[in-house]
């Protein structure tokens, strides 16, 4: 009977499942299915940057995929699955009770959204950030050192201090907060009590501030600077993390039940999507990954001696064994890519609902506007007096994380058009990727190779193109959409002991090379020379931005 693994990949807007053979590496077959509540905005307020999502949403989504999923390919291809690796968006934490129970799985919380996952994307918790990296720098050790020298609002403890300080109810009942993918291997397992739950390595020394360097956690008595409850948390989320290749259990009599699975299925501790992605490319060292999606997130990985006792600043963190264990692990990314372009078409398509038009043709209506745009920019030539953006519709998170700061546009007149403006839109974004791999090769991190991961990485070859002249690299991309979830069951084989490492396991099951952008030369040279009043724009706005 052939044995199957399977990758669970928790995104935005939507969860995917997908199947594969646990022998060769060909998927079998894949599902999606959208956060109904999310995708109708609850619980979101964009105008306040707050950007929660309820976990019954995300488990109904989870069970909603892998049942239709199973119809499709069959009960024998579900029991025959040996192991299930997960990940998901992340800092996306969730406050818990004493018993490990979702707040908001609780009748008195179901509708208050400080006691849901606080997304990815979530800003609201801006000073809070600001403050605990004040204070990290007062002391004896800067505890950001190894997170780029700054901590984040998208993180776990300045998403929790915003919450204790605003929500007294949530906070009285809190024990502990979980990031969603520690959450979802934890229930698959009923392991959800905080003594059995297992962290993960890669969301702890990411977004957590664990670094082997100073024990485990940051002590009690820098998180009690902040509020009292602060320390407690530290307590009950405590020192110990875990790989991405370690088992933490097997799957309950209940998920059993609800979706076929046998018995000694295992579950393999979850990590962030694009540190799986990265898996899932089969990226070697000094291979820089991007992710490109809503926002991207960009992974390198590095031996230790090349990086030594030295801290990369500005990013998002270097963790030994974030990604692959036995290597260290680079953070960096774009808090806005996708997005940008979705903000975009809205804006274009906001005059359709006055049509009369119903939702669902106007829904249609706007889908096509993006694709539109892509045809036009494969045929774009900027000029030099053409238009320039800034990329921090969402505020940055590499290099130098600063939520504060906001897109802009230059040089617009009479005479621009939508194409010029699209073209803007797509340019800054691939001016501050570049930036980012400036950010990593001025640091001593070589990038030997680019590649590209994600849904726009596949459907836009225009912005593949633009992006390698804008780099002045080569880009590859792969053979599959789905390389976080390919990812991630690759940890899920070697942590059911499929395979006997990450590496041997990525050999064979990662995946291949699909199509490679080379940069043009005259492109390259065009785009160098905006690159460069890209960067004087960025530094006058943000010389009058106060963080």
């Amino acid at each position: 009977m052939t044995a199957y693994i399977a990758g669970l990949d928790f995104g935005s807007d939507s969860v995917r499942w997908l199947i594969v053979d646990a022998q060769t590496g060909a998927e079998l077959d894949s599902e999606v299915a959208e956060y109904e509540q999310w995708a109708n905005g609850a619980y979101c307020d964009p105008a306040q940057q707050q950007y929660r999502q309820h976990p019954q949403d995300i488990v109904n989504a989870m069970t909603a995929a892998g049942v239709r999923l199973r119809e499709r390919v069959g009960a024998e291809v579900f029991q025959s699955i040996r192991a299930i690796g997960v990940d998901t968006t992340g800092s996306t934490p969730i406050a818990i009770d004493q018993y490990g129970t979702a707040l908001s799985l609780r009748e008195e919380f179901k509708d208050d959204p400080d006691a849901m996952f606080v997304l990815w994307k979530d800003h609201t918790a801006i000073d809070e950030a600001e403050e605990i990296t004040r204070v990290a720098k007062k002391g004896d050790v800067d505890y950001t050192r190894y997170v780029g020298g700054s901590y984040s609002s998208e993180w776990y403890w300045a998403k929790l201090l915003r919450v204790l300080r605003n929500n007294t109810k949530v906070s009285g009942a809190m024990h502990s907060f979980v990031e969603m993918c520690d959450w979802i291997p934890a229930i698959l397992t009923n392991t959800t009590a905080p003594k059995k739950l297992k962290r993960s390595r890669c969301a702890s020394g990411h977004k957590i501030l664990w670094n082997e360097s100073w024990g485990g956690l940051p002590p009690r008595k820098f998180f009690s600077q902040f509020h009292p409850q602060m320390s407690k948390v530290r307590d009950n989320v405590g020192d110990q993390t875990y790989t991405s290749d370690t088992a933490v259990g097997y799957v309950s009599d209940e998920w059993q039940t609800t979706l076929g699975l046998s018995d000694d299925c295992v579950v393999a501790v979850g990590a962030f999507d694009c540190h799986m992605g990265a898996i899932g490319a089969g990226a070697k060292p000094n291979e820089l990954v991007k992710v490109v999606g809503t926002s991207t997130c960009d992974i390198v990985t590095a031996e230790y001696d090349a990086i030594g006792d030295r801290c990369v600043a500005g990013i998002c963190g270097q963790v030994d064994g974030s990604v692959i264990p036995g290597k260290v692990g680079l953070e960096a990314g774009q808090s806005a890519f996708g997005d940008y372009y979705a903000w975009f078409k809205n804006l274009l398509g906001w005059s359709l609902s006055l049509t009369g038009a119903s939702d669902s043709d106007v829904a249609k209506q706007k889908d096509k506007i993006l694709p539109a745009l892509g045809e036009k920019l494969a045929q774009y030539t900027p000029q030099p007096a053409s238009p320039l953006a800034l990329d921090w519709i969402n505020g940055r998170r590499t290099p130098d994380a600063n939520q504060r700061l906001t897109a802009a546009f230059f040089g617009m007149n009479l005479g621009t058009d939508v194409t010029d403006l699209f073209h803007a839109v797509v340019e800054s974004t691939a001016f501050g990727a570049r930036k980012i791999n400036e950010c990593f090769e001025q640091q001593g991190v070589p990038i030997n190779r680019v590649i590209a991961i994600g849904g726009i990485s596949r459907k836009s070859a225009p912005i593949m193109q633009l992006c390698a002249d804008v780099f002045g690299k080569e880009i590859e991309t792969k053979s599959t959409d789905q390389c976080c979830a390919l990812g991630a069951a690759i940890c899920g084989a070697v942590a059911a002991d499929v395979y006997p490492s990450m590496e041997a396991a990525m050999e064979v099951l990662a995946a291949k090379t699909e199509s490679t952008y080379t940069p043009q030369p005259e492109s390259v040279k065009r785009y160098g020379l905006r690159y460069q009043r890209y960067l004087q724009h960025a530094a006058y706005v943000e010389s009058r931005v106060l963080k």
